[in-house]
């Protein structure tokens, strides 16, 4: 009876864990959606996308992307490991070889699906919509490092 009653305990303190973990799951998922849409909007409007080029566009991009993620799930899998433990030189070796690789892949996704692009958009909005990623990511990126660091740095 004992057993049971310990047992009932640890289940009842253990739930609200196993909900924040979901729940912090589901936040992050929510949160790269609204990220996901949020760059996709921005995009075309970057490039002009006309109504009649923008369902088949998200479609295309949505496309590329889910190759370009798994892709890079793969190689984010390969350094974690290398993190996580005491490497050896193959190990690193490895790791380089994989990584190069996956940048090939992603150089050959890149150029596939700019054939793709190219069937329904013009060449210039091919590249503003590279220039539209390439802005995207740094304002990202200049997001993130204020949120880390603050805005305690003088310009």
């Amino acid at each position: 009876m004992r057993k049971i009653y310990i047992l009932l305990l640890a289940l009842i303190f253990a739930l609200p864990a196993f909900s924040q973990k979901s729940q912090s799951r589901e936040k992050r998922e929510d949160m790269r959606r609204e990220m996901h849409e949020f760059k996709m909007k921005f995009i075309a409007q970057e490039i002009e996308l006309q109504e009649s080029q923008q369902k088949r566009f998200f479609e295309v991009y949505d496309r590329m992307w889910a190759e370009r993620g798994k892709l890079f799930k793969a190689t984010r899998g390969i350094e974690k490991r290398l993190r996580e433990g005491n490497p050896s030189e193959q190990e690193y070796t490895e790791a380089c070889r994989a990584m190069t690789e996956a940048k090939e892949k992603d150089a050959e996704i890149e150029k596939k699906y700019d054939a793709i692009f190219s069937e329904f958009l013009t060449s210039k909005q091919v590249y503003k919509m590279k220039d539209a990623e390439e802005k995207f990511r740094n304002k990202m990126h200049e997001m993130r490092h204020k949120r880390r660091f603050g805005n305690s740095r003088k310009k």
